[in-house]
Parts: C-alpha cells; sequence; structure tokens
C-alpha cells in the first residue's frame, strides 16, 4: 500500500509536468499566458506558507514582506550593479533567509494571534520602508526597467519563456519541499504541529526546527520575489501590501496547507477566482475571509482532500484488476 502511494504521488507529480510542458502550446493568449506565470509565482510563496504553517503549525500574515525583499534586492543589484539575473538571486536568498531568522528569534516564544500580530508587524515594515527610503527604492515610484533574465546565454523574453523559467523552478521548489516533508526535518515539523509539549519532551529542539521552518519559507517567498521582479519589469510598495499577505494565506488554507500539491491548487484556484471577482476588487478581504470560513468548516483539508479518495479509488480498482487477472 505504501508502495502504491508513492508511485501515485509520481504519477500525479509526472502529469502535473506533462501538463505543464504542453500548456503554452495550447493557451496562446497572452492574458491567459500571464495569469499562468502568476500562478507560478504564487504556488513558489504558498509551498514556503505550506512548509511553516501546515507542517510546522505557524501561522504567518507577512509573506508579502519576504516577497518584497526577493524583489527589491535581486532588482537593485541588476539595475545598480548591472549583476547577472542568477547571482542576484542567490544574493536575495541570503537576505531574505537573514529576515527569517531575524523573525524566527522573537517568533519561537510567541504562538496564537500573537504570533500573527508579528508576522503582520513584520510586514508592514518592509513595506513602509520600501515606500520611505526613497534615494534607494524610489519610494511610491517603484523601480522600473528591471532587466531581463538569462539562461545559458539565451535572453528571457515574452510569456512563454518566462512560463517555462517560472515553472522549472516550481517543479524543483515541489521536489524540494516534498523531500523536506517526508523527511526527518518533516516528520519533526508535524511533531511540532501536533504538539510541541510532547515533541520537546522526547528531546527535540523545537525553536531550532521553529526558526528553520521560518527560514525555509521566507526562501520560497524571495525566490518568487525575484523571478516577479523580472518578469515584471516593475516594483512597487503596492505590490507587497497586506492584502497579498491574506491572499497568500486564503491560497495556502484552500489549496490544503499539509500537503505540497495543495499550494498549486490554492494559487490556481484564487488566482483565477481573484481575475473573475475583480469588479469587486475593495471587497476582496471580505471574500477571502468568507472563502477561509468555509474552507475550514466544510473543506478542513483543503481542495487536496479530494486527491486521497481519488488514490484509494484507483488502489482498489488496480487491486482488484490484480486479482481477475490472476
Amino acid at each position: 500500500m505504501k508502495m502504491m502511494k508513492t508511485t501515485f504521488k509520481w504519477y500525479l507529480f509526472l502529469v502535473i509536468a506533462l501538463v505543464m510542458l504542453l500548456t503554452p502550446q495550447f493557451i496562446t493568449n497572452v492574458y491567459y499566458q500571464h495569469i499562468i506565470n502568476l500562478v507560478g509565482i504564487y504556488t513558489l510563496i504558498t509551498i514556503g506558507l505550506n512548509i511553516l504553517s501546515g507542517y510546522t503549525g505557524q501561522v504567518s500574515m507577512g509573506h508579502a514582506g519576504y516577497y518584497a525583499i526577493g524583489t527589491y534586492v535581486s532588482s537593485l543589484l541588476m539595475l545598480n550593479l548591472h549583476m547577472p539575473f542568477w547571482l542576484s538571486v542567490l544574493i536575495a536568498v541570503v537576505a531574505v533567509a537573514i529576515c527569517g531568522l531575524v523573525v524566527g528569534i522573537p517568533a519561537m516564544k510567541l504562538s496564537g494571534p500573537y504570533l500573527v500580530l508579528a508576522t503582520v508587524g513584520f510586514g508592514e515594515i518592509v513595506r513602509l520602508v520600501i515606500l520611505n527610503w526613497t534615494p534607494v527604492t524610489k519610494g511610491a515610484a517603484g523601480l522600473t526597467g528591471i532587466p531581463l533574465p538569462r539562461l545559458f546565454g539565451l535572453q528571457i523574453t515574452g510569456e512563454k519563456d518566462f512560463f517555462y523559467l517560472i515553472f522549472f523552478v516550481v517543479l524543483i521548489g515541489c521536489y524540494i519541499a516534498q523531500r523536506i516533508a517526508r523527511s526527518k526535518i518533516g516528520r519533526t515539523y508535524m511533531a511540532i504541529r501536533e504538539d510541541e509539549l510532547a515533541a520537546e519532551a522526547m528531546g527535540v529542539p523545537v525553536n531550532t526546527y521553529k526558526i528553520s521552518a521560518f527560514v525555509i519559507s521566507a526562501i520560497y517567498a524571495g525566490i518568487a520575489g525575484c523571478l516577479f521582479g523580472a518578469y515584471s519589469g516593475v516594483a512597487s510598495p503596492d505590490n507587497f501590501t497586506f492584502d497579498d499577505s491574506v491572499g497568500f494565506l486564503c491560497m495556502s488554507v484552500v489549496g490544503g496547507n499539509n500537503t505540497i500539491i495543495g499550494a498549486l491548487i490554492g494559487s490556481f484556484v484564487l488566482t483565477i477566482l481573484s481575475e473573475l471577482l475583480r469588479v469587486f476588487q475593495s471587497l476582496r478581504l471580505i471574500l477571502y475571509g468568507l472563502i477561509l470560513i468555509m474552507t475550514v468548516i466544510y473543506m478542513p483539508k483543503g481542495l487536496a482532500g479530494f486527491i486521497e479518495p481519488v488514490r484509494k479509488w484507483m488502489a482498489i480498482h488496480m487491486k482488484k484488476s490484480t486479482l481477475i487477472q490472476d
């Protein structure tokens, strides 16, 4: 049964990878390609949130801050120092990891609403720094003319090129997150989530693992920010508000925050829904609140929870077929 479960996950991963590979061949509308690229960027942020909240049980509503740091650090390095994209990404990753460490150390003493408030405060501090540090960040005007990245000597231009770049990074991110979830680190995260005191009594260094979850989560958001800056060509404080942090949390919960595939599902559903309800943009937070409440009540495992029944049905069907053949 365990082998069948693992096989199903690999089949699911391969199917998703194949769909991603063929998507640009069937979706040629530039607007739709833009939406799909945003889904990929948001998926990275949501994967990090799932590791932090779904696996470790630490809620964050300030991920727009890490997202902003990744965007601005990489963009400023490319604009001012003419640094290659990949090198700027590495430096941005170090920067967001340090910020995750800075938030994670005091956060290990907090829980519940106090932790949420601390992360909200971090996100707002980052936004205000970007808004007011005009000599460096250009303030409300934002950054423009962010250079396009190069990959193996080839210039990345257009929606299709960015699609392959973004989803290549997403696939790597999903694989690494899945490996973390199935490793000793992931099992320790889940032990902390279920009962922090019991985990500590068993000799688990709870604080160390909590901080590592914050750092890993921040890195995912930072990489997403690097991609966003290069993709959009502009960066403004308006792209990194509290509303965005709430949206990322909604993606995590709706998709299923205790699974990696749930990040992709939640990002896809919420991004499409946001576009469909653009006319109600002023009511976005209210709609997100309603979606969160309905999901927690009626779908506690998120939309990814529907995958398990499908897997079980397939396992039973395959078992019956094997018995008939024998």
